[in-house]
């Protein structure tokens, strides 16, 4: 049996576009950080669209929103050695698919512009569920979603809270750090479902 692998997307295929932005432009980041972060995960519930948090970023530190649009675009670099590994996966027959915290306005946008649409079978995201990682209804809804059950699935996140919650719901879990790391974890885990 192949697994179903389940992908976060930022900090995994893409950088972290708007904390990485925020710590690189705003000269009292350490300081804000924590607002800046309660506005992301108000974004991640779906209760802030694109252009509110935009407008609220803009008040909080300052910066003109097409400066700030400006300057997280220029934030996404898309780990391509990554893209190519799970393609190749993909030939093999393994179903791929996204759960992430984010929005469409922002997360599938990015997918997108960087060509990245038939990656993934799913994208779930906690803006369009209301519920955001690690909370274990987000693994279970995205499982109901791919028809899968959790002894099915790997899932892959850059944060080991949302890899431990994971695992917590059944999933095996992989904390990403790089790509060739990456690589290696998933073929030991992998060995592991060839064996069942």
């Amino acid at each position: 049996m192949k697994p179903v692998i389940i992908f976060d997307f930022f900090g995994v295929f893409c950088t972290s576009i708007a904390t990485d932005w925020f710590k690189k432009n705003v000269s009292t980041a350490s300081n804000d950080l924590k607002a800046f972060q309660a506005l992301c995960t108000r974004s991640d519930y779906g209760k802030l669209t694109r252009a509110e948090f935009n407008q609220e970023v803009s008040v909080m530190t300052g910066i003109a929103v097409p400066d700030i649009i400006t300057g997280i675009e220029a934030e996404t670099h898309i780990d391509t050695s990554l893209v190519s590994y799970v393609r190749q996966l993909q030939a093999k027959g393994y179903r791929i698919a996204c759960l992430s915290n984010g929005t469409r306005e922002w997360t599938l946008r990015v997918i997108i512009d960087h060509d990245l649409g038939d990656l993934f079978e799913q994208v779930v995201l906690s803006g369009d569920l209301g519920i955001v990682k690690p909370s274990p209804g987000i693994y279970t809804r995205t499982l109901e979603i791919l028809r899968i059950s959790a002894a099915e699935a790997i899932f892959v996140d850059d944060r080991k809270t949302n890899v431990d919650a994971a695992i917590d719901c059944g999933m095996r879990g992989i904390l990403f750090t790089n790509t060739p790391t990456f690589e290696q974890e998933f073929e030991r885990i992998e060995s592991a479902f060839s064996a069942t």
